[in-house]
C-alpha cells in the first residue's frame, strides 16, 4: 500500500512538467505556424509583385504634373539660352557651299515632354538602379486641354537664316521647321555611390528606334511655304539617315554614358590636359626602307586621333638626328602614342614611311614616370626598318593632396605649366556686316584661330586652347580681332596685348572683360580668360627646348674641313658643275660653314668651324650642299660625327657629390668618310673650365624649399663656396683680387646670349640670329609675331679673341634667310664689354645685392622704327684652346697698298732712263697696275693706291714687277720681288712704309718702297650677303695647308675695332639695369696687405697722349654694285660678271678722295673692271 502511494504522489508530482512541456510544445506549433504563413504570404506577395513588375508599367502622372508647372518657366530661358549659344556651333559645321546660318528663332511651344510611364527592372549590382522610360513630346495631341489652353497654344518652331553664295553675289532665305513631335522607349540605369553628389554614373540608350516627325519648309515661310516631306522617299531617307548617325551612339545594345562624379570633380571634359608629357626625339638609326633619298620627319599622335607634335624636315639623309623635346598636352596615360616617321615631298603629298607605338601605361608604372634611351622599333608592312632613339618623361598636374589626418596640403606652384585660355565674345567691334574671328599668339605664335563668324557685331566664340609654358612670368598674349573679307586681306577691327601674370592678376576685378584697341581708336570689348595648372619641369632643366639651349655648355669642337672629292654633279643638267659648300648641323641648327666653291666637285676649303656642345648626345652632322642663287640649296651627301667618339665622360665620387667633367676621348679625330664623294676632316675637343662642386655642410641648417626655376637657374659658377686652385681637368684658374674667376685673363671662351624679348612700333614677323666672329650666323631663334616679341631662347657661339672680337644680334624678317640683306635692326658690342657686364653682375650676386637675372634692355640700331631688346650674358672660358696664327682674327683682311716711290732702277735704254710702272699680284693673279713715270729711274707716284682683300696673310704671295714702258716692243721687265706680309712689315691699323729690293733680272737694280695698311675684317664670298660684322668681297680662292701654333703671350695685342668703318653708331649702355662701369668709375677691390701690391705712397698723374685704329662710326656704309652684261637686242641681256664694294673702302677722305683701281668680277675668273673713283 505504501508502494502504491508512492507511485501515486510520482504521479502527481510529474504533471506540473508536462503541461509545462505541452504547453511548450503547443506555443512552439502555434508560433511555427504562424511563422510558415508568413513567410509563404510574403514570398507569394514578391513573386506576384516581381510580375506584376515585370508586366505592367507606372504611370507617373506626379511627375508630368510637376514637369508641366515647370514648363513655363524652362521653355523661355532653355530657348534663350539655345538661341544666345547655337550659332557657336552651328559655325563648325557649315558646308561649304554656305556662306552663314543663323538661328533666328526657337521655341518648343506650350505643351512639354511627357513621361508617359516608368517600369522598374530587376539590376544584377544592388547599386544599380535600373528603368525603362517611355517618352514622347507631342505637342499636337489637344485631347486633354481646356479651349483656353488651345486658343494659347503655341506649336514648337525653329527658324534659320541661311545664306547661299559670298560676299555681295550672295542671298539670303529662310528655313522654317515646326510641328515635331517624338516617341520613344529609353532605358536608364543609375549607378549610385556613398559620395556626394551620390550619383556616379548615368547610361541611356534607345531599346527600339525611336519615331518623331516634323514639317520642312525651305522657301516661303509660314504663308507659302511647301514641307519638303511631301516629296517622295526624301522623308524615309532623312529618317533613316538620323537612325544611322544615332545609333552607334544610344541605340541598344550602344549605351550613352554620363560619368556624374567626374562632371562634379572638374574632369570630365577629356580636352582639359591633366599632364604634360615631354618626348624628346634624338635620331633614327639608318632607315632601310628601299625609297632612296628621303627628307624624313616624324609626326606624334595619340590613337590616331588629331597630331599633337612634328619634328622638323631633315632633308635628304637616312641618318636623321633631331634633337628636339616636345610637350604633349594628356588628359592621362591609358593611351597609345604613335611616332610616324614619314618622308617630305614639296610637289606632292607627303609619303608615310614607318611607324612606332608606344604604351603610356609603361610610363605610369615607373616611380619618376621617365623613361630615357628608348630604342623603338619602327615597322612598315610588319618589317622593320630602323630605330628611333626617344626620351619621354610625364609631368602631371600639381593638385592638391589630402593627407592621412584629413588635412589639405596645396598644390606645387611653378612658373611652369599649362596655361588655359578660353575666347568666350567680342561686343561691338564694327559694323553690322562685319564677319569677325579672333588669333590668339602666345609670344608671337599663333596658337588659337576661331572660325569666322558671318555678318556679325557680338560674335560668341566660346573655343579654348591650351598650351605649355616654361615661364609664366615672361609670357606675352595678343588677341587681334579680324573682319575676314572675300577678295581683299583681313582688315583688323581690334587688338588686345597683356602679359599673362598682370591677366591672372586682373581678370576677376574686371569680370573678364577687355578693351580692344584699333589704332588710336576703341574696338570694342572683348571677353577673355586663363586659367593657370602648374606643372612641376625641373627635371628637364638638361633638355633642349625647340630652338635655345638651357644648359651651359660643356665644351668645343673645333673641325678642320680641308676638301672633298668626287662630290654629286646636280647640276650636269644645265652644262654646269656643283657650287658645294659644307655645313655643320646640330640639330636642326646650322651652327658653322664654310665657303663656298664654285664649279668644282673636288673643293678645298683649308677651314676651321667651332661647335659648342651641350651634350654627349648632340652628335654633328656634316653635310655637304650645293649653293643657289634664286633657289633651295641641294644636298649633296652627309656624314655623322657622334660624340660619344670623341668625348670622354669622367665622374669620380667625392663624399655625397658626384664630380662630372669631360676630356677628349682622343687628341684628334680624323676622318675620310666615303659614300658618293669624301670629305676629308678632322675634329678635336676642348672641355670648358669645369669647376668642382663644393660639399654640402655637416651641420643641419634649416633651408627655405626653392622651386628651381628653368629661366633663372644659377650657373655653375655660382654654386662654388671653396674656391679651387685648379679645376677638374687640371688646369690653373686665374682669379681676380676679389676671388672671382678673371674672364679676361683668357683669350677664348664661349658667349652665352638669352634673348628675352624684342619691342618693336609696329607688328612684325621676325626671328633673331646670332653672329660672333662671323658673317654667317651660328644661332637662329624661333619665327615670332607681334610687336612684342618674346623669344626666351639661350644661344652661345665660339669667342676667338675676347679682346676684340664682337657679338652680334641681328633681326630678320620671317619671309628671309641668310641669302639676303634685309634687317629691321640689330644689336653689336664688344666681347670685351660685355665680360665686364658680366664680372659686375656677378659681384653684385656675390654680395647678395640682386637674386635673379631678368637682362637689360638696349636700343635696336638699323631700324626703321624705334626699337629695343632685351639680354642677359654668360660666358665660359676655354683653357686648353690655343689659336694657330691662321685662326686669328688679325689673319684675315682688306690690305690697303700705296705705291710711293722707287730708286736705282736699271736704265732701260741708251738715255740711261727708264719709263717705269710697277704690276702688283697677289697670289699670282694681277690686282694693279701703276701709272707710268716718263723718263727717270727714281720715280715717285702720287695717288697710287688700291686695297685688296686678304683671306689669310700668313699664306698670301704678294709680288710686284717693274717694267719699262715701250712703244713698238714689248715692255722690259726691269725686276721682280716679294715680301711676306704676315708680321713685321705690316701691323693693324697703322700705315707702314717698306722697301722690297728688286731682282730676277741679270744686272737688276734698286728696290721699292710701297706703303701698308692692314685693317682686320671678315670677308666672305657670298655675292649678296652683308653683314654688320663684314661686307660682301670677291677674293680669289685660298687653301690653308698647316698651322703653326703659338702661346698665349704672343698672341696679336688689343685692337678695338677690325670692321673698317661699317658699323652705325652704337650705343653700349643699357637703357636700365646694370650699365656698364664707364670711364670715370671705379671698382673697389679688396685687396690683400702684401709687398707685392703695396706700393709707394705718393700720387699718380697719367697722361692721355693719342689713340690710334678707333672704329670710325661717322661714315655709312655704301654699297655699289658693279655689273657687266652681254647686250642682246633681241633678248635678254647676260650677266657676265659683277661685284660689291663699299665705297669707303675704296676711298678714303679726307685722306684719300680719289682712286684708280682693277676690281676683280665675281665668279671667279669672270674678268676685271677698270674703275677710277673721285670723291668731293
Amino acid at each position: 500500500m505504501r508502494h502504491g502511494w508512492i507511485e501515486q504522489q510520482a504521479l502527481i508530482n510529474s504533471l506540473p512538467p508536462l503541461f509545462v512541456l505541452i504547453f511548450y510544445k503547443g506555443t512552439y506549433c502555434k508560433v511555427n505556424h504562424h511563422r510558415f504563413l508568413r513567410n509563404t504570404k510574403d514570398d507569394i506577395h514578391r513573386e506576384l509583385a516581381l510580375t506584376r513588375t515585370k508586366d505592367t508599367s507606372e504611370r507617373v502622372q506626379w511627375l508630368n504634373h510637376l514637369i508641366n508647372n515647370f514648363w513655363i518657366i524652362l521653355d523661355p530661358v532653355m530657348s534663350a539660352y539655345i538661341m544666345e549659344n547655337m550659332d557657336t556651333y552651328l559655325v563648325d559645321y557649315l558646308p561649304a557651299f554656305l556662306d552663314s546660318v543663323r538661328l533666328t528663332t526657337f521655341t518648343l511651344g506650350t505643351i512639354p515632354f511627357r513621361i508617359e510611364s516608368v517600369t522598374m527592372l530587376p539590376s544584377a549590382h544592388a547599386n544599380t538602379i535600373c528603368m525603362d522610360w517611355w517618352v514622347a513630346f507631342t505637342p499636337d495631341d489637344m485631347s486633354n486641354m481646356t479651349q483656353n489652353e488651345i486658343y494659347h497654344r503655341i506649336n514648337p518652331k525653329v527658324a534659320l537664316s541661311i545664306r547661299l553664295g559670298k560676299g555681295l553675289l550672295g542671298t539670303a532665305f529662310s528655313v522654317l521647321v515646326e510641328d515635331m513631335s517624338f516617341r520613344g522607349h529609353l532605358r536608364v540605369k543609375i549607378k549610385m555611390t556613398s559620395k556626394f553628389p551620390h550619383v556616379q554614373s548615368v547610361e541611356a540608350c534607345f531599346m527600339s528606334k525611336p519615331q518623331f516627325d516634323y514639317v520642312l519648309k525651305p522657301l516661303g515661310g509660314d504663308t507659302f511655304g511647301f514641307d519638303v516631306n511631301n516629296i517622295p522617299g526624301l522623308q524615309g531617307f532623312v529618317r533613316d539617315q538620323v537612325h544611322a548617325i544615332l545609333g552607334p551612339m544610344m541605340y541598344y545594345p550602344n549605351v550613352f554614358a554620363f560619368d556624374v562624379e567626374k562632371f562634379f570633380s572638374g574632369e570630365l571634359d577629356i580636352t582639359q590636359a591633366n599632364g604634360v608629357l615631354a618626348v624628346t626625339v634624338h635620331s633614327c638609326s639608318s632607315i632601310s626602307s628601299g625609297d632612296g633619298s628621303l627628307n624624313p620627319y616624324v609626326r606624334l599622335f595619340l590613337n590616331k586621333a588629331q597630331e599633337l607634335g612634328r619634328t622638323s624636315v631633315r632633308e635628304d639623309t637616312l641618318q636623321p638626328i633631331w634633337n628636339e623635346t616636345h610637350f604633349l598636352l594628356l588628359n592621362n596615360l591609358h593611351s597609345i602614342l604613335t611616332l610616324e616617321l614619314r618622308s617630305h615631298n614639296t610637289n606632292a603629298k607627303d609619303k608615310r614611311i614607318a611607324r612606332a607605338n608606344f604604351d603610356l601605361v609603361s610610363l605610369e608604372e615607373e616611380e619618376e614616370k621617365a623613361m630615357q634611351k628608348i630604342d623603338l622599333v619602327l615597322l612598315r608592312h610588319g618589317k622593320t626598318i630602323g630605330d628611333l632613339k626617344v626620351d619621354m618623361r610625364y609631368m602631371p598636374v600639381s593638385k592638391p593632396v589630402i593627407q592621412g589626418d584629413g588635412t589639405i596640403e596645396p598644390a606645387i606652384e611653378s612658373n611652369s605649366g599649362i596655361l588655359r585660355f578660353t575666347v568666350h565674345e567680342c561686343r561691338n567691334i564694327g559694323a553690322s556686316k562685319v564677319s569677325p574671328y579672333a588669333r590668339v599668339m602666345i609670344n608671337g605664335v599663333e596658337k588659337m584661330k576661331t572660325p569666322v563668324f558671318k555678318r556679325t557685331p557680338h560674335p560668341k566664340f566660346e573655343r579654348p586652347g591650351e598650351v605649355v609654358v616654361l615661364d609664366k612670368t615672361e609670357v606675352n598674349v595678343r588677341i587681334e580681332i579680324k573682319d575676314s573679307i572675300s577678295f581683299a586681306e583681313d582688315a583688323i577691327l581690334g587688338v588686345w596685348t597683356g602679359y599673362l601674370v598682370d591677366i591672372m592678376q586682373e581678370q576677376e576685378h574686371s569680370s573678364y572683360w577687355w578693351d580692344l584697341k584699333n589704332g588710336a581708336k576703341e574696338g570694342g570689348r572683348l571677353r577673355f580668360s586663363v586659367q593657370w595648372k602648374s606643372v612641376v619641369m625641373t627635371e628637364l632643366s638638361g633638355a633642349t627646348y625647340g630652338q635655345g639651349y638651357s644648359e651651359m655648355p660643356l665644351g668645343l669642337v673645333r673641325l678642320s674641313l680641308w676638301q672633298a672629292t668626287d662630290l654629286r654633279n646636280v647640276e650636269a643638267a644645265t652644262g654646269s658643275k656643283s657650287d658645294p659648300y659644307i655645313r655643320v648641323m646640330s640639330g636642326t641648327q646650322i651652327r658653322a660653314r664654310t665657303e663656298v666653291v664654285d664649279n668644282n666637285l673636288n673643293p678645298e676649303w683649308g677651314e676651321f668651324c667651332y661647335i659648342p656642345i651641350h651634350s654627349i648626345k648632340e652628335d654633328l652632322v656634316l653635310e655637304a650642299m650645293d649653293w643657289n642663287a634664286k633657289t633651295k640649296d641641294k644636298n649633296l651627301g652627309s656624314t655623322l660625327l657622334r660624340m660619344k667618339d670623341l668625348i670622354k665622360q669622367c665622374k669620380k665620387e667625392d663624399g655625397d657629390i658626384s664630380q662630372i667633367w669631360y676630356e677628349p676621348a682622343v687628341k684628334r679625330l680624323e676622318s675620310n668618310t666615303k659614300s658618293k664623294g669624301t670629305l676629308v676632316y678632322s675634329a678635336e675637343f676642348f672641355p670648358t673650365l669645369s669647376l668642382p662642386k663644393a660639399s654640402p655642410p655637416r651641420t643641419p641648417i634649416t633651408e627655405t624649399p626653392i622651386t628651381e626655376d628653368l629661366e633663372t637657374r644659377e650657373t655653375p659658377h655660382l654654386l662654388h663656396v671653396e674656391i679651387p686652385e685648379r679645376d677638374l681637368n687640371g688646369v690653373l684658374i686665374n682669379y681676380t683680387p676679389d676671388d672671382m674667376i678673371d674672364l679676361n685673363s683668357y683669350t677664348s671662351g664661349i658667349v652665352m646670349v638669352r634673348i628675352h624679348e624684342v619691342r618693336m612700333n609696329r607688328v612684325v614677323d621676325a626671328y633673331c640670329q646670332l653672329l660672333v666672329d662671323s658673317i654667317m650666323p651660328q644661332f637662329k631663334t624661333s619665327k615670332k609675331s607681334g610687336d612684342i616679341l618674346i623669344f626666351n631662347e639661350s644661344v652661345d657661339a665660339f669667342v676667338k679673341e675676347s679682346d676684340f672680337s664682337r657679338v652680334t644680334i641681328e633681326i630678320k624678317p620671317a619671309d628671309s634667310d641668310e641669302k639676303d640683306d634685309i634687317k629691321l635692326g640689330y644689336w653689336v658690342d664688344t666681347v670685351s664689354v660685355i665680360l665686364r657686364r658680366i664680372q659686375n653682375r656677378r659681384r653684385k650676386w656675390k654680395q647678395q645685392e640682386e637674386e635673379q637675372e631678368d637682362g637689360e634692355w638696349f636700343h635696336l640700331l638699323g631700324t626703321d622704327v624705334p626699337g629695343q631688346i632685351r639680354l642677359s650674358f654668360d660666358y665660359t672660358p676655354l683653357p686648353n684652346l690655343t689659336l694657330s696664327p691662321e685662326e686669328s682674327l688679325e689673319n684675315q683682311g682688306n690690305l690697303t697698298v700705296t705705291l710711293v716711290s722707287a730708286k736705282n732702277l736699271m736704265a732701260g735704254g741708251k738715255s740711261g732712263t727708264s719709263d717705269p710702272y710697277v704690276q702688283f699680284t697677289v697670289n699670282g693673279k694681277r690686282v694693279y697696275k701703276s701709272a707710268v713715270a716718263k723718263k727717270t729711274i727714281n720715280p715717285t707716284w702720287n695717288n697710287e693706291q688700291f686695297t685688296v682683300p686678304i683671306l689669310s696673310r700668313i699664306i698670301t704671295s704678294f709680288r710686284i714687277e717693274v717694267f719699262d714702258s715701250k712703244t713698238f716692243t714689248p715692255d722690259a721687265l726691269l725686276g721682280s720681288g716679294g715680301i711676306s706680309i704676315s708680321e713685321g712689315s705690316v701691323e693693324s691699323f697703322v700705315a707702314r712704309n717698306a722697301d722690297i729690293p728688286l731682282d730676277g733680272v741679270a744686272g737688276v737694280t734698286g728696290s721699292v718702297c710701297v706703303r701698308f695698311l692692314w685693317q682686320p675684317q671678315l670677308l666672305t664670298r657670298k655675292k649678296t650677303h652683308t653683314s654688320v660684322l663684314g661686307t660682301a668681297r670677291t677674293m680669289t680662292s685660298q687653301s690653308i695647308l698647316q698651322s703653326n701654333t703659338r702661346t698665349i703671350g704672343e698672341r696679336a695685342r688689343s685692337i678695338l675695332s677690325y670692321e673698317n668703318q661699317v658699323f652705325e653708331s652704337t650705343d653700349h649702355q643699357p637703357i636700365h639695369n646694370n650699365p656698364p662701369l664707364s670711364a670715370t668709375e671705379t671698382m673697389d677691390y679688396n685687396y690683400q696687405d702684401s709687398d707685392s701690391n703695396r706700393g709707394m705712397e705718393g700720387s699718380i698723374l697719367v697722361h692721355i697722349i693719342e689713340a690710334r685704329g678707333l672704329r670710325g662710326v661717322d661714315n655709312q656704309p655704301t654699297i655699289i654694285n658693279f655689273k657687266v652684261k652681254d647686250h642682246n637686242r633681241f633678248a635678254h641681256s647676260i650677266e657676265l660678271g659683277e661685284c660689291q664694294w663699299n665705297i669707303w673702302s675704296l676711298i678714303s677722305p679726307p685722306q684719300s678722295i680719289a682712286s684708280d683701281m682693277w676690281l676683280s668680277l665675281y665668279p671667279t675668273g669672270s674678268g676685271e673692271i677698270h674703275v677710277a673713283i673721285e670723291f668731293s
